[in-house]
């Protein structure tokens, strides 16, 4: 069986930092600047649910500067953020939105996230 490239599970401990580093390039390895564009992360119960019922909904925009020049841009999920998430098995994607009229968006990662219960929680 074939496997997407870019369907991917993973999974993290509620209350921990989650770091996606992400690097936009042509087919040949020439950075595609990023200024403007927004990334989207987020995660539902059921991919049929409306964006309003997400579990967990973070969009960054990308300054312009060196790193989005190169392509480069990171999202970070906080370790406050991820506190509120309950443990749990959850649908996401990530979407990168170029601007413009309509917006070019692509789907760079989806798939499933397993948030599993922390154990040290910091009270």
């Amino acid at each position: 069986m074939a496997r997407h490239p870019n369907i991917e599970h993973f999974f993290f401990y509620r209350g921990d930092t989650q770091v996606f580093p992400l690097k936009i390039t042509t087919s040949d390895n020439v950075p595609i600047d990023i200024s403007g564009h927004a990334w989207w992360f987020t995660m539902k119960r059921s991919a049929g649910d409306p964006d309003s019922e997400a579990v967990f909904q973070k969009r960054v925009v990308f300054p312009a500067g060196d790193a989005s020049l190169l392509g480069a841009g990171v999202l970070t999920l906080t370790s406050d953020e991820t506190r509120t998430i309950e443990p749990g098995i959850y649908l996401y994607d990530m979407q990168l939105v170029a601007p413009g009229s309509p917006p070019v968006v692509t789907t760079l990662l989806s798939g499933q996230i397993n948030v599993l219960a922390d154990i040290t929680n910091g009270s």
